[in-house]
């Protein structure tokens, strides 16, 4: 049986709005990988940072770092990493 038009129409309709679906989808995976991608490599800075300053990191303050999912407080961190002269100087909260 032939399609009418305006099923023709609303069959592109579909597969115009799947296309533009997908590319959003596309988009929004590309920012949160990104995203996680940056806080990652700020927290591996952040803990080598204190590995090259200190001689021993207690598991708690590692496991603090490795659970901080905010990018300004992760510079911050670092910030204070880089300067500091003891670990009772960072705050960890």
């Amino acid at each position: 049986m032939a399609q009418t038009m305006a099923e023709y129409l609303r069959e592109q309709g579909i597969i115009e709005g799947e296309k533009r679906g997908e590319k959003r989808g596309e988009k929004r995976g590309k920012k949160i990988g990104e995203k996680r991608g940056e806080m990652r490599a700020k927290r591996e800075v952040a803990l080598k940072l204190l590995h090259l300053q200190f001689d021993h990191i207690p598991e708690n303050i590692t496991k603090k770092i490795s659970g901080m999912r905010n990018i300004s407080r992760l510079d911050s961190l670092i910030e204070k990493v880089a300067t500091a002269e003891s670990l009772d100087e960072i705050k960890w909260d």
